[in-house]
């Protein structure tokens, strides 16, 4: 028996050519695979007939391998099982999806291991390009240190902040050899996280290799795909949290 949301959550898919559309997960079970009576239908080789599925239990998320091939990854993390989180990036055959929920984890709930259930629905409807963070929250700023890039200093305004040379990258890296993708960089509630893409790159912060996903603390300095930047929080006034 399917269940339909009022308020849908939605899947922003990105094809390896670079094309990109946003699909509602408007009903659950809701099926992605390579067949064209899924829900979802991924013409990729790399894809299974019926590679995954979306399931709710209560008013939680949680994305399902469907015994496929090449597997799911989760922030570049095998998964069987995993609940969804907001800004979750999925990785499917050689296509990569944005999870945005309409119940994103806040800043108290992040990181504990529990579930976030609110009776309360915040409609997200409007593509990333227009997105601001809610009125009195604090903005990431990336510094650029050293490397190639096409800017000195990014804002960090939408959900997801790509890091790399396709041509909807936030923080973009140039240069003939330049990633199309090389990270990213996802807001949580009050706070951000760095994670790797599907194309592995080595990323440090503050010299140390991290793998899935790193909380950034204001002031933190991270590296990959030879650029260097330092991560900055940037008060609703304009004003730069000194680091701590």
């Amino acid at each position: 028996m399917s269940q339909h949301h009022p308020a849908s959550p939605t899947l922003l898919v990105k094809a390896p050519q670079g094309g990109t559309r946003e699909l509602e997960v408007s009903r659950t079970p809701f099926t992605i695979g390579r067949k064209h009576d899924n829900d979802l239908c991924l013409e990729d080789l790399a894809v299974s007939a019926h590679h995954a599925r979306i399931v709710q239990v209560q008013q939680v998320l949680f994305l399902e391998d469907l015994t496929s091939t090449n597997g799911t990854f989760v922030n570049e993390q095998k998964i069987d099982r995993r609940q969804l989180r907001d800004a979750d990036s999925i990785r499917l055959g050689t296509h990569r999806l944005i999870f945005r929920d309409v119940h994103p984890i806040t800043a108290e709930t992040a990181g504990t291991g529990e579930s976030l259930i609110t009776d309360e629905t915040l409609v997200v409807s409007r593509p990333m390009g227009g997105e601001r963070p809610p009125a009195g929250q604090k903005i990431g700023v990336v510094e650029i240190l050293s490397g190639k890039s096409g800017h000195a200093q990014y804002h960090l305004t939408k959900h997801v902040s790509l890091i790399g040379a396709q041509d909807d990258a936030v923080i973009t890296l140039t240069g003939w050899f330049a990633p199309k993708t090389a990270a990213m960089i996802s807001r949580r509630g009050e706070g951000y996280v760095v994670s790797q893409t599907e194309s592995g790159k080595r990323i440090l912060v503050n010299g140390r290799h991290i793998q899935g996903e790193h909380a950034l603390r204001n002031g933190d300095v991270v590296e990959v795909a030879g650029l260097t930047m330092r991560f900055l929080l940037r008060d609703p006034k304009g004003s730069l949290v000194q680091a701590s």
